[in-house]
Protein backbone atom coordinates (compact mmCIF):
# COMPACT_ATOMS: atom_id res chain seq x y z
CA UNK A 1 0.00 0.00 0.00
CA UNK A 2 1.00 3.14 -0.85
CA UNK A 3 2.70 5.40 1.90
CA UNK A 4 1.28 9.02 1.84
CA UNK A 5 2.27 12.35 4.09
CA UNK A 6 0.61 15.62 5.01
CA UNK A 7 3.54 18.01 5.24
CA UNK A 8 4.22 21.75 6.28
CA UNK A 9 6.76 23.88 7.88
CA UNK A 10 6.46 25.60 11.09
CA UNK A 11 9.61 27.32 11.48
CA UNK A 12 10.18 29.68 14.94
CA UNK A 13 7.56 29.69 17.86
CA UNK A 14 5.42 32.02 16.46
CA UNK A 15 4.50 29.72 13.96
CA UNK A 16 4.63 26.60 15.33
CA UNK A 17 2.62 28.21 18.28
CA UNK A 18 -0.07 29.23 15.20
CA UNK A 19 -0.43 25.80 13.98
CA UNK A 20 -0.42 23.96 16.67
CA UNK A 21 -3.25 26.39 17.94
CA UNK A 22 -5.74 26.59 14.84
CA UNK A 23 -4.52 23.73 12.79
CA UNK A 24 -2.91 20.74 14.34
CA UNK A 25 -6.67 18.91 15.20
CA UNK A 26 -8.32 19.60 11.99
CA UNK A 27 -5.45 18.74 9.92
CA UNK A 28 -5.13 15.81 12.31
CA UNK A 29 -8.34 14.26 11.68
CA UNK A 30 -8.59 14.27 7.97
CA UNK A 31 -5.41 12.68 8.03
CA UNK A 32 -6.44 10.36 9.95
CA UNK A 33 -9.48 9.98 7.59
CA UNK A 34 -7.86 9.26 4.37
CA UNK A 35 -5.04 7.22 5.43
CA UNK A 36 -2.19 10.14 5.51
CA UNK A 37 0.48 10.45 8.27
CA UNK A 38 1.18 14.05 8.97
CA UNK A 39 4.53 15.53 9.52
CA UNK A 40 5.41 19.02 10.61
CA UNK A 41 8.92 20.34 10.53
CA UNK A 42 9.84 22.80 12.73
CA UNK A 43 14.03 23.03 12.09
CA UNK A 44 14.84 24.52 8.82
CA UNK A 45 16.23 22.14 6.31
CA UNK A 46 18.64 24.80 4.66
CA UNK A 47 20.84 27.23 7.56
CA UNK A 48 23.13 27.76 4.87
CA UNK A 49 23.80 31.81 4.34
CA UNK A 50 21.11 32.25 1.63
CA UNK A 51 18.69 30.25 2.98
CA UNK A 52 18.60 32.55 6.05
CA UNK A 53 18.60 35.26 3.96
CA UNK A 54 15.39 34.91 2.14
CA UNK A 55 11.81 33.82 3.27
CA UNK A 56 11.63 30.06 4.95
CA UNK A 57 8.76 29.56 2.27
CA UNK A 58 11.02 28.68 -0.54
CA UNK A 59 12.00 25.91 1.66
CA UNK A 60 8.88 23.98 0.50
CA UNK A 61 10.85 22.84 -2.22
CA UNK A 62 13.47 21.00 0.02
CA UNK A 63 10.99 18.99 0.90
CA UNK A 64 11.02 16.04 -1.08
CA UNK A 65 14.52 15.16 0.25
CA UNK A 66 13.74 15.35 3.67
CA UNK A 67 15.25 12.76 6.35
CA UNK A 68 11.31 12.68 7.46
CA UNK A 69 9.68 12.47 3.85
CA UNK A 70 11.72 9.15 3.19
CA UNK A 71 9.44 6.12 2.26
CA UNK A 72 6.80 8.21 1.34
CA UNK A 73 5.11 7.79 -2.59
CA UNK A 74 2.78 10.40 -2.29
CA UNK A 75 3.08 14.35 -0.36
CA UNK A 76 0.85 16.82 -0.27
CA UNK A 77 2.38 20.25 0.80
CA UNK A 78 0.00 22.16 2.78
CA UNK A 79 1.22 25.89 3.73
CA UNK A 80 0.64 26.40 7.95
CA UNK A 81 -1.23 29.06 7.42
CA UNK A 82 -4.14 27.32 6.29
CA UNK A 83 -7.00 25.05 8.10
CA UNK A 84 -8.29 22.11 6.62
CA UNK A 85 -11.98 20.90 7.10
CA UNK A 86 -12.03 17.55 8.27
CA UNK A 87 -15.05 16.94 6.14
CA UNK A 88 -12.95 17.28 2.85
CA UNK A 89 -12.55 14.86 0.74
CA UNK A 90 -8.98 13.22 -0.37
CA UNK A 91 -7.00 15.47 -2.51
CA UNK A 92 -5.16 12.82 -3.98
CA UNK A 93 -8.38 11.42 -6.17
CA UNK A 94 -7.89 11.56 -9.83
CA UNK A 95 -4.42 13.26 -9.07
CA UNK A 96 -1.65 10.41 -11.55
CA UNK A 97 1.30 10.01 -9.56
CA UNK A 98 3.51 12.01 -12.14
CA UNK A 99 1.63 15.35 -12.30
CA UNK A 100 1.54 17.92 -9.48
CA UNK A 101 -2.02 18.67 -8.36
CA UNK A 102 -2.40 21.82 -7.78
CA UNK A 103 -4.88 24.88 -7.98
CA UNK A 104 -5.12 27.93 -10.41
CA UNK A 105 -5.12 31.12 -8.32
CA UNK A 106 -6.12 33.16 -12.16
CA UNK A 107 -9.28 31.95 -11.97
CA UNK A 108 -10.07 32.11 -7.89
CA UNK A 109 -12.75 33.07 -6.67
CA UNK A 110 -13.89 32.60 -10.68
CA UNK A 111 -12.13 34.43 -13.61
CA UNK A 112 -14.52 37.14 -14.12
CA UNK A 113 -14.93 37.83 -9.85
CA UNK A 114 -10.98 38.03 -9.95
CA UNK A 115 -10.83 40.34 -13.03
CA UNK A 116 -13.49 42.92 -11.30
CA UNK A 117 -11.77 42.62 -8.04
CA UNK A 118 -8.34 43.73 -9.60
CA UNK A 119 -10.04 46.40 -11.52
CA UNK A 120 -11.14 47.55 -8.14
CA UNK A 121 -7.41 47.48 -6.56
CA UNK A 122 -6.00 48.99 -9.87
CA UNK A 123 -8.32 52.15 -9.97
CA UNK A 124 -7.47 52.44 -5.81
CA UNK A 125 -3.79 51.91 -6.11
CA UNK A 126 -0.84 55.05 -6.31
CA UNK A 127 1.10 55.49 -9.08
CA UNK A 128 4.04 55.01 -7.77
CA UNK A 129 5.01 52.17 -5.19
CA UNK A 130 5.88 48.87 -4.42
CA UNK A 131 2.09 47.86 -5.26
CA UNK A 132 1.23 50.33 -7.97
CA UNK A 133 -0.88 49.91 -10.84
CA UNK A 134 1.72 48.65 -12.91
CA UNK A 135 2.33 45.95 -10.03
CA UNK A 136 -1.65 45.17 -9.76
CA UNK A 137 -2.09 45.53 -14.28
CA UNK A 138 -0.03 42.40 -14.19
CA UNK A 139 -1.69 40.43 -12.10
CA UNK A 140 -4.23 40.72 -15.13
CA UNK A 141 -2.95 37.94 -17.06
CA UNK A 142 -0.79 34.99 -15.84
CA UNK A 143 2.04 35.37 -18.59
CA UNK A 144 2.22 39.39 -17.23
CA UNK A 145 2.35 37.68 -13.41
CA UNK A 146 5.58 35.55 -14.00
CA UNK A 147 7.22 38.33 -16.29
CA UNK A 148 6.83 41.14 -13.45
CA UNK A 149 9.15 39.07 -11.61
CA UNK A 150 11.55 38.48 -14.47
CA UNK A 151 10.58 35.54 -15.65
CA UNK A 152 9.41 33.85 -19.48
CA UNK A 153 5.79 34.68 -20.89
CA UNK A 154 3.53 32.57 -21.82
CA UNK A 155 1.53 31.11 -18.67
CA UNK A 156 -1.91 30.07 -19.38
CA UNK A 157 -2.35 29.98 -15.51
CA UNK A 158 -0.93 30.85 -11.98
CA UNK A 159 -0.29 27.62 -9.58
CA UNK A 160 -0.76 28.43 -6.41
CA UNK A 161 1.87 26.68 -4.19
CA UNK A 162 0.19 27.04 -1.16
CA UNK A 163 -1.34 23.27 -1.55
CA UNK A 164 0.54 21.14 -4.08
CA UNK A 165 0.26 16.99 -4.46
CA UNK A 166 3.88 15.99 -5.46
CA UNK A 167 5.56 12.34 -5.92
CA UNK A 168 9.29 11.96 -4.36
CA UNK A 169 10.29 10.33 -7.56
CA UNK A 170 8.94 12.25 -9.87
CA UNK A 171 9.16 15.91 -8.72
CA UNK A 172 11.90 16.05 -6.16
CA UNK A 173 14.72 17.27 -8.87
CA UNK A 174 12.24 20.07 -10.13
CA UNK A 175 11.45 21.38 -6.85
CA UNK A 176 15.11 21.36 -5.89
CA UNK A 177 16.06 23.09 -9.14
CA UNK A 178 13.78 25.96 -8.33
CA UNK A 179 15.61 26.34 -4.96
CA UNK A 180 19.06 26.57 -6.37
CA UNK A 181 18.41 28.28 -9.44
CA UNK A 182 16.11 31.07 -8.51
CA UNK A 183 16.72 33.98 -5.46
CA UNK A 184 14.58 35.45 -3.92
CA UNK A 185 13.28 39.23 -4.74
CA UNK A 186 13.11 40.45 -1.46
CA UNK A 187 10.09 41.59 -0.70
CA UNK A 188 6.70 39.56 0.28
CA UNK A 189 4.88 41.34 -2.68
CA UNK A 190 6.84 38.79 -5.23
CA UNK A 191 5.13 36.03 -3.86
CA UNK A 192 8.76 34.10 -2.51
CA UNK A 193 9.22 30.90 -4.36
CA UNK A 194 5.51 30.51 -6.03
CA UNK A 195 6.43 32.76 -9.39
CA UNK A 196 9.74 30.91 -10.35
CA UNK A 197 7.65 27.62 -8.73
CA UNK A 198 4.72 28.27 -11.49
CA UNK A 199 6.53 28.66 -14.44
CA UNK A 200 8.57 26.08 -14.15
CA UNK A 201 5.48 23.60 -13.43
CA UNK A 202 3.87 24.82 -16.24
CA UNK A 203 6.75 25.11 -18.62
CA UNK A 204 7.60 21.21 -17.67
CA UNK A 205 3.90 20.70 -18.39
CA UNK A 206 3.08 18.77 -14.79
CA UNK A 207 0.17 20.54 -13.57
CA UNK A 208 -2.88 18.54 -12.85
CA UNK A 209 -5.97 21.69 -11.78
CA UNK A 210 -7.23 20.39 -8.24
CA UNK A 211 -10.87 21.90 -6.91
CA UNK A 212 -10.46 25.35 -5.92
CA UNK A 213 -11.88 24.48 -2.95
CA UNK A 214 -8.05 22.73 -2.09
CA UNK A 215 -7.01 26.24 -1.64
CA UNK A 216 -9.54 28.76 -1.33
CA UNK A 217 -8.07 32.03 -0.46
CA UNK A 218 -9.57 34.54 2.25
CA UNK A 219 -8.36 37.48 0.89
CA UNK A 220 -9.74 37.06 -2.64
CA UNK A 221 -13.11 35.93 -0.95
CA UNK A 222 -13.35 38.67 1.30
CA UNK A 223 -12.87 40.93 -1.40
CA UNK A 224 -14.99 38.87 -3.35
CA UNK A 225 -17.88 38.78 -1.11
CA UNK A 226 -17.87 42.52 0.23
CA UNK A 227 -17.81 41.61 4.27
CA UNK A 228 -17.30 43.42 6.45
CA UNK A 229 -15.59 43.85 9.74
CA UNK A 230 -18.49 42.51 12.07
CA UNK A 231 -19.20 39.91 9.42
CA UNK A 232 -15.81 38.43 9.98
CA UNK A 233 -17.35 35.46 12.64
CA UNK A 234 -19.62 34.72 10.20
CA UNK A 235 -17.69 34.72 6.49
CA UNK A 236 -14.72 32.87 7.89
CA UNK A 237 -17.08 30.13 9.61
CA UNK A 238 -19.06 30.16 6.67
CA UNK A 239 -16.33 29.79 4.09
CA UNK A 240 -14.71 26.98 6.00
CA UNK A 241 -17.59 24.73 6.00
CA UNK A 242 -18.00 25.11 1.84
CA UNK A 243 -14.07 25.26 1.42
CA UNK A 244 -12.30 21.86 1.61
CA UNK A 245 -8.70 24.24 2.82
CA UNK A 246 -9.03 27.32 3.82
CA UNK A 247 -6.12 29.19 2.78
CA UNK A 248 -4.86 32.44 5.40
CA UNK A 249 -2.08 34.14 3.77
CA UNK A 250 -2.06 37.77 4.68
CA UNK A 251 -5.14 36.80 7.08
CA UNK A 252 -3.84 34.96 9.66
CA UNK A 253 -5.23 37.21 12.45
CA UNK A 254 -8.49 35.44 10.81
CA UNK A 255 -7.97 31.72 11.70
CA UNK A 256 -8.71 32.24 15.51
CA UNK A 257 -12.25 32.36 13.91
CA UNK A 258 -12.66 28.93 12.35
CA UNK A 259 -14.57 26.75 14.29
CA UNK A 260 -13.09 23.88 16.57
CA UNK A 261 -15.40 21.47 14.99
CA UNK A 262 -15.74 20.03 11.45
Amino acid sequence: MAKQAIVTLAIGADYAERFERHCRANWSSYAKRHGFDLIVITEPLDTSERAKSRSPAWQKCLILDAPQIAGYDRVVWVDSDICINPAAPSILDGVPPERIGATDEHSFPSREARQAILESIIAASPESGDADKRFWRAWRDPGQWHTYWGLPSGQAHIVQTGVLVLSPLHHRSLLEHVYKAYDDRGAKLFSYEMRPLSHEIQARGLAHWIDPRFNALVWWLFLHQNASPDELPRFVQENYRRSYFLHFAGCAHLMPLVPSGP
